[in-house]
């Protein structure tokens, strides 16, 4: 059921986002500056981990709002929480932040502060089709489109449909947001499979990013209440979080009969 504490600590989460944006503004002048302030940077972080772990993650938040519409705003809390993790441009900050704050109150706070008042409503459950690893038949895997992971994803992809499963992938990225096609075919699976591979090396350190379409598609299969499954390959710095129920493994690629094992095991698994 919507309360009055969900409502308020949503409205708390526009304020401090269009805070942090007009604060982002008045240090960093230019657009093309990077943001390099520890404490603006954890004021984003915050914002979007409270977002996606005690909002986007409640059923009659996800009742409210309606799953496709809540998971498009996922992905912009995600790329907040993304653009947090290092010196990013100011402007993409700013387009990152004007996503996620577009229309918010029509789309957001006021859905929710309705269905406050409605509590027959509310107290429905939210659509699921959240099931057991054992029970999965449909799998979305979420990947790179790098020549160099055509091996790995090949070798993950016939594991799968090897143990009775329906594979279904998105397309090369084209588009700012998780495009329709990809959307739907997340929409139908049971379980979202990401595969986050080394994409480039992070200046000064022994760490690499991912892929930030993956990243999206898989804060998209969260809000849609799907069953994650995250495969991370060592010196990946990070996969912008680890919020929800989730089966995480990582993996070498010189030892991935290690990573082959575990799947098999998780899948097969009788919990």
């Amino acid at each position: 059921m919507i309360d009055d504490a969900i409502v308020l600590q949503v409205e708390r989460l526009r304020d401090e986002a269009e805070s942090l944006k007009a604060e982002l503004r008045n240090l960093y002048p230019s657009a093309s500056q990077r943001v390099k302030s520890p404490k603006l940077r954890f004021t984003a972080a915050s914002i979007a981990e409270r977002w996606l772990v005690n909002v986007a993650a409640r059923a009659d938040v996800y009742e409210a709002l309606g799953g496709s519409a809540l998971a498009e705003r996922n992905v912009n809390f995600q790329r907040l929480l993304t653009s947090a993790e290092r010196a990013t441009l100011r402007r993409t900050f700013d387009k990152v932040l004007s996503a996620l704050l577009k229309d918010f109150r029509s789309s957001v706070v006021i859905p929710l502060k309705a269905r406050r008042v409605d509590s027959s409503e509310s107290a429905r459950p939210a659509p699921s089709r959240r099931i057991g690893l054992n029970e999965a038949r449909i799998v979305f895997v979420g990947k790179s489109f790098a020549d160099s992971d055509a091996k790995l994803n090949g070798a993950i992809e016939r594991l799968l449909k090897a143990l009775g499963l329906e594979v279904v992938t998105g397309e090369k990225p084209r588009a700012e947001m998780v495009s329709r096609k990809v959307r739907e075919r997340i929409d139908q699976c049971d379980v979202f499979v990401g595969v986050f591979v080394r994409k480039d090396k992070i200046e000064g350190k022994d760490e690499w990013s991912t892929s930030p379409w993956v990243v999206d598609e898989k804060a998209y299969a969260l809000a849609r209440n799907r069953k994650l499954v995250l495969i991370r390959e060592a010196g990946v710095s990070s996969i912008g979080g680890l919020q929800g129920d989730y089966e995480y493994l990582e993996f070498d690629r010189n030892k991935l009969e290690e990573l082959m094992i575990r799947l098999v095991e998780i899948f097969r698994s009788n919990e």
